[in-house]
Formats: structure tokens, sequence, C-alpha cells
């Protein structure tokens, strides 16, 4: 089973590294990576094939695929691919649901957020909103299936209108708990707070830096790419966006995890702190109801004090339970199997068809 991702930008790659390495070894040998843009990393030429998209230059993504979809779908023919698995990106979702019909090729999608309350918090123009709105239950309705990664999208799915019989029932991601691991890293003697994300209205970090300001006595650490402009308090050192192979570093150098988000779907970051043995508050919207809790979760407005609280507690012995946890229930084997059945279910019913 020959299975294509699209990326518009395959820099993209290196957040969605363990997921792409997970369907190769559980999914199929042969993953192929249709992008636009970026410069992948020589590991990546190594383990996949790479084939980048030749597109007409225009001022939108949307505008420079309609100029450009023909070609594209000449290109993609010459891959002789058997099924698309997607992320649920708007420019994603759109190549596959041409591709797919122009080809007679099955795509399947993984629903990883929220992007309507993210366009929300974005305070995107309503009429383009509800236009997008629209476009994304449309394409969504032309996948063979509709996996989400959460129990709250697998809800939402329902509510904005895609057909109930596509939608499958949630596969969450997975973490690489040899990856992601406690170790012995150079950090400040101060308790320390981490915040590991977009630095954007949906995350809330301006908020987040806003809870800082009142206590002077803790270290906030934050790691992620810029998308507004704030300002950090003295207390907060903000490192910019690390590679990922960084990320375990990052997560050792914090005694708590935070996540102030307004939206979330099944987030890497808590698994990923789980695995390094750090407890997590996250606020309500952000935390998936079926994730067992190591950490907190509240309102944004009671982060101050649910902070000052687990300053107190025995973040260590929760640590290493929240690990215990994620090594038994959230592999990428798991998930590259569970992938899989729908990819082949996809396959076969197309080739019935």
């Amino acid at each position: 089973m020959r299975v294509l991702m699209p990326f518009y930008n395959v820099n993209d790659l290196d957040f969605y590294q363990h997921l792409v390495r997970s369907l190769k070894r559980y999914c199929s040998e042969e993953i192929i990576i249709a992008y636009v843009s970026g410069s992948p990393k020589s590991e990546w030429a190594r383990e996949l094939q790479l084939e980048r998209l030749e597109v007409q230059s225009a001022r939108s993504k949307s505008l420079e695929f309609f100029l450009s979809r023909k070609k594209i779908a000449e290109q993609v023919k010459k891959m002789k691919i058997d099924v698309i698995f997607a992320l649920s990106e708007l420019w994603t979702l759109e190549f596959s649901s041409y591709i797919s019909e122009e080809l007679k090729i099955p795509f399947v999608v993984w629903v990883r957020g929220d992007h309507r309350k993210v366009r929300e918090a974005r305070r995107v123009n309503r009429l383009k909103r509800a236009l997008v709105n629209r476009l994304e239950v449309a394409y969504l309705n032309k996948a063979a299936y509709v996996i989400p990664n959460s129990v709250s999208l697998y809800e939402k799915l329902q509510e904005w209108g895609v057909e109930r019989s596509k939608i499958t029932e949630p596969v969450h991601n997975g973490v690489d708990t040899e990856f992601f691991k406690p170790m012995s890293v150079p950090r400040a003697e101060e308790f320390t707070v981490a915040y590991a994300g977009r630095i954007c209205p949906e995350k809330r970090v301006a908020e987040l830096l806003e809870i800082a300001k009142n206590l002077k006595d803790i270290k906030f650490i934050i790691a992620g790419s810029k998308d507004i402009e704030v300002t950090f308090p003295e207390n907060v050192e903000y490192l910019g966006k690390l590679p990922f192979e960084e990320m375990p570093v990052f997560y050792n150098m914090a005694d708590l995890v935070v996540l102030p988000s307004v939206t979330e779907g099944f987030p890497s970051v808590i698994l990923e702190a789980y695995a390094c043995e750090k407890p997590v508050l996250a606020t309500r919207e952000a935390f998936p109801k079926e994730l067992k809790v190591f950490g907190g979760v509240a309102g944004l407005d009671e982060f101050e004090r649910m902070i000052r609280e687990l300053q107190r507690a025995d973040l260590r012995s929760i640590g290493k339970e929240a690990r215990n946890y994620v090594k038994e229930n959230f592999t990428w084997e798991k998930f590259g199997k569970s992938i899989r059945v729908f990819l082949e279910k996809a396959v076969s019913e197309a080739y019935k068809l």
C-alpha cells in the first residue's frame, strides 16, 4: 500500500517525524511526502520518498493551488498512490479532495484540532470564517474516513455537519518514551514553569505572561515561534523556536508544564511532558476529557493559585506516575496500527467500486 502524505511546507516534518515514522513502520513501508515549499533534512530524504510539487506562484495558497491543480494531479499520478492520508489543515484538505476526485484515489483525514476555534481566536473576518468553515466540512465529507484525535473532536465533527458514517472512533497521538524521557540537564535553581507552543492568540500566552508577572519568585521558560508580539517579564526566559530534537531537554528544565490554550485537540505537549515525568497544568478547554490528569485542570483565572498549589506538591512522584501512564496507553505503535485499519478499508472499498 503506497500512502501519500501532503504537506505544504516540508519543514513541518520536524514536528510530525514520529507520526510519519509510525505510519512507515506499522502501516506501510511506502510513505511518499508531497510538498510545495521548505528544505527537507537529509535524514528525511534517506527515510522517505520526497516529491516536491511544481506550482505557479500566487498571493495565497488557495489561489496557487487553483492555478496549479492540473499540473499537481499529473505529478501525483506518476507516483502511483493507493491512498492519501491527510492532516486536517485547509490546504491539505483542498489538495486531497481534488486529487481524490481527479485520480479516483481515496483519502483519509486525521483531525487534530478545532480549526474553527483557532480562526475565531485569531479574529478572522466573520464572512471569511463562515466560508472557510463551509469549505472545511465540504472537503471532510468527500473523505473516505474522518478520524478525530479526541472525544471532543468526535462530537464537534458531528455538530459541524460531517456525515456520521464517515467519522471513526478517535485515534489518539502517540509519544516516543525513549526520546521523551527524564534526564539530567542544566537548569535554574528556582521552581520553573514551562510553556511549549506557538505564541498566538488561541494559545493565550499573553495572558500567561500577565500571570507570570505576579509570580516573581518563579521562573518561566517559553519555547515556540512568535505569531504575535509580546513583552516578556524579567522572570520569563524566551528560548525561541527550538528544534524538535531539543524538546526533551526543554521539558526536563521545568518542574511543571502549563497549557493555557483556548482550544486543543489531543495535545502532544501533554504526552511529551508526561513522558519526561513532568506534571501539566492545563485549561479545561485544552485538556482532553479521556486523558488522566497528572497535575491540574483549571480555568485560566485559576492558574496563579494552581501554580502555587502545585509548587508545594510532590511533583516528582506525580511525574513518575504520568510517565508510566503514557508508556502503557499512548504508543506510536497503537497509533500506526489503528490508522492502518482505516487506510486499508478505504482502499478496499474504493477497489470494490
